[in-house]
């Protein structure tokens, strides 16, 4: 939870900073600054704010309180692999926003292993709701005469309308940085290794000129107390297998190259500084990688080998290339992507192309601002057009079934508000709520 600074008057003393407790729901309490930060990002995303758009705002924070209290009540956990995972995308969604990893720990003066530790605990709540969430839906069918059913109560005059939606398919290669580079880097670090072992140089001083982690080499590269899992396993590894003051030897990671001092070790947590180095890619690189891609177009342009198989085979995009290459949606799931949504990277290649083109090799820059070479398959368009059952039938299958897993939360909330303890700010009492939140503490006190 973010704790804001507020004004307000207290016993009558104008300007004093506090914070209240607006509700508690079972054993989980919303904070007026709860409340005030999801306002505010409502009104950064545009929502407009009516009179009653706080009390709307401030009952869906309850809803969520409501089914993190029963998550932990019904022992509802998260692996930690899910966890990290999360986090994991969240950053990359971050960094493709702000044009790298280092952007991001710009952004928030902080390491990447500071912010997780800092939003791991929210991400765990939010992962528990969404997973009590499924569980309330879990047994949730529509049948086409459901679909149908949906459909037909839509007035023809409200059927949305539907904007050309695209599918396509990539095969992505990674530039290898060269071995030189490599050479180069891990020479380097391990004179600085040299240097620090002899005393001729300090890591502190080394770490805030060279290291290549925004976020901690202006703080001497200290990362701060981190639990094993928030770093990579490799950088777990060696700070976990060393003695206090021990200067490791030079190690890799997908990050680059490291050389770690270790300050404090507790059990399985830590602190550690570390220099960061990164192989930089040459222009030959990307040519490498650029021709590897021609060799494989040759073979797809003479039906040697199928695009789909050559996803398959040669694809450095993890994500996409047991889906013979398909890139899905992550917002929605799907393989089609709508038009106006598309990233701007993929729509000034596919914007001419026709169904079935494959694309010349074309640079892209991924999430952590590297750089590699992709060809692009457009697999389908379709036109803009008015919602229509038989065209549009996933679309609408997925648009009633989420209309019917709203209807079982509504059922399920509307049962659990009356049988759990909550307590409402007296302020919030004239809300026009969905549900009966005040009150609800004097009848379930009896």
């Amino acid at each position: 939870m973010c704790s804001l600074a507020l004004f307000a008057n207290v016993n009558g003393q104008k300007g004093e900073l506090i914070d209240k407790v607006l509700a508690v729901v079972g054993n989980e309490i919303v904070l007026y600054s709860d409340l005030q930060k999801r306002v505010l990002q409502a009104k950064s995303q545009g929502l407009e704010m009516n009179d009653n758009a706080e009390c709307f705002i401030l009952e869906e924070v309850l809803y969520e309180e409501l089914m993190l209290h029963h998550a932990k009540v019904d022992s509802v956990e998260v692996s930690e692999d899910m966890v990290e995972g999360e986090l994991n995308r969240r950053i990359d969604w971050f960094a493709s926003q702000m044009g790298g990893i280092e952007k991001v720990e710009e952004f928030y003066e902080k390491s990447i292993a500071e912010i997780k530790a800092e939003f791991r605990p929210d991400i765990e709540d939010q992962l528990r709701i969404r997973s009590m969430q499924s569980k309330i839906t879990e047994d949730i069918r529509v049948i086409p005469a459901d679909v149908e059913a949906y459909f037909d109560r839509i007035p023809q005059d409200s059927l949305p309308f539907i904007n050309s939606e695209i599918q396509f398919a990539h095969i992505v290669k990674e530039p290898p940085v060269s071995e030189k580079e490599k050479r180069r880097v891990r020479k380097r670090l391990e004179k600085f290794r040299k240097d620090i072992v002899s005393g001729d140089k300090d890591f502190c001083v080394l770490a805030e000129l060279y290291s290549e982690d925004p976020g901690s080499k202006s703080n001497c590269g200290e990362l701060g107390m981190v639990p094993k899992g928030v770093m990579v396993p490799e950088f777990d590894a060696v700070a976990l297998g060393m003695q206090e003051g021990g200067i490791s030897e030079v190690f890799e990671t997908d990050y680059g190259y490291h050389l770690m001092e270790l300050l404090e070790k507790r059990g399985e947590q830590y602190n550690a500084r570390h220099i960061l180095l990164q192989p930089k890619l040459g222009p030959q690189d990307l040519l490498k990688a650029k021709r590897f891609l021609d060799s494989v177009l040759v073979l797809i342009n003479t039906e040697e080998i199928s695009f789909e198989k050559a996803a398959v085979e040669f694809s450095d995009d993890d994500e996409s290339k047991n889906n013979n290459g398909l890139v899905i949606d992550q917002n929605s799931n799907s393989t089609k992507f709508d038009m106006s949504q598309v990233d701007p990277q993929v729509f000034f290649t596919i914007d001419k192309m026709t169904v079935g083109q494959i694309s010349e090799p074309v640079i892209m820059q991924n999430p952590d601002g590297s750089r590699a070479y992709r060809v692009i398959n457009l697999v389908s368009r379709s036109e803009p057009h008015v919602a229509d059952l038989k065209r549009d039938w996933q679309l609408i299958s997925n648009a009633t079934q989420n209309v019917k897993r709203s209807e079982a939360i509504n059922e399920w909330i509307a049962r659990h508000v009356n049988s759990t303890f909550i307590r409402l700010d007296k302020d919030y009492e004239t809300c026009q709520f969905d549900h009966d939140w005040a009150g609800i503490e004097e009848s379930n006190s009896n």
